[in-house]
């Protein structure tokens, strides 16, 4: 197998490089700045990201590219595009709502006929939602409502892709994005429920809506009345004020991981199935996910633009994300 890392200098970029290096898996490193691209000791190949033929020149012979973009809204798609143009499978690490519906409304058709399989939203908010809220909805023989929140945990520190990716969006996050209400998804800034609970805690907090990436996915594979996600009112006050002198202070490499949990609350005839996915860094294990499915997809995947779920066992998947500090439980 060989695998492409686009973005390989970035931050999730290097991760995703020294995974592949730790399973001994033929990697390319692909960028628009050869320089820095040479310390990785593997084959360079030289492409912007709006650049299709030189991008179509570095995909072509290789199985899967895993793209590890700051901002895919602005620059996902022709890394996209070249992909299925060469004949490659795809993952990305992609944050944005909207460009997760693109990949599976315009792309993944695309993609069915090319033969080859494209997998968005491979982070640790994207894949524990998706698979938690699947193995929740099965256990309950259903789902009325479910609910994502991302919890970030004391003492960690984003990175400058993060705030890059979160300014970009800025009209997305404040407005609430998508939400999935009786058959459709739905735009509109007011939650269902407007106070969660957080794990550990013992009093609700205030939550307001916010644009979960699994939003996109859990309804092609599991039915219910409403899909949301959510974020606590006191995080997003901050996400909503970020400005362009924010990032520019950002590192580029934080200086400490940023653990996390993952909420999927999952509502059915009055009964609450709580999962929660956890992990010691946001950006290392978004990393070590994306290798784990490119790794999986590479030669037996079901063509067409998949989630997770649609891809492989819940229990299974979570519980081999062990090895990576990851944990997960549901009850």
């Amino acid at each position: 197998m060989k695998i492409a890392v686009y973005g390989a200098s970035g931050h999730v970029g290097r991760f995703v490089v020294a995974e592949l290096a730790r399973r001994g898996i033929d990697t390319v490193v692909v960028g628009r700045n050869a320089q820095r691209l040479t310390d990785f000791g593997v084959a360079v190949r030289v492409a912007a990201a709006d650049d299709h033929s030189a991008l179509l020149t570095a995909f072509t012979g290789v199985d899967v590219v895993i793209s590890t973009l700051p901002d895919y809204t602005g620059t996902g798609e022709g890394v996209l595009r070249a992909a299925v143009a060469a004949g490659a499978s795809y993952v990305d690490v992609a944050g944005e709502q909207l460009f997760a519906r693109k990949v599976f409304d315009e792309y993944g058709p695309l993609a069915e006929a090319a033969g080859v399989t494209l997998v968005t939203a491979v982070t640790e908010a994207g894949v524990f939602g998706d698979l938690l809220a699947d193995l929740g909805a099965r256990r309950l023989g259903g789902a009325d409502e479910i609910v994502l929140s991302h919890v970030v945990a004391p003492g960690g520190e984003g990175s400058r892709g993060s705030m890059r990716t979160v300014l970009r969006n800025l009209d997305a996050f404040t407005s609430g994005g998508l939400s999935w209400s009786d058959g459709e998804f739905r735009t509109g800034p007011k939650p269902r429920r407007d106070t969660l609970i957080l794990p550990g805690a013992t009093d609700p907090v205030a939550v307001v809506k916010f644009p979960q990436p699994a939003v996109v996915t859990i309804p092609r594979h599991t039915t219910a009345a409403s899909v949301e996600g959510v974020l606590a009112k006191e995080i997003f006050a901050m996400v909503g004020t970020v400005t362009e002198a924010d990032l520019e202070r950002a590192p580029e490499t934080p200086s400490a991981p940023a653990p996390y949990s993952m909420v999927v609350d999952i509502h059915r005839d009055g009964k609450t199935l709580r999962g929660i996915g956890s992990g010691p860094d946001t950006y290392r294990n978004s990393a070590q996910l994306a290798v784990a499915v490119a790794t999986r997809i590479g030669a037996r995947a079901k063509p067409g633009a998949q989630s997770p779920a649609e891809l492989f066992d819940p229990v299974e998947f979570l519980d081999a994300l062990g090895e990576f500090g990851m944990t997960w439980s549901l009850g």
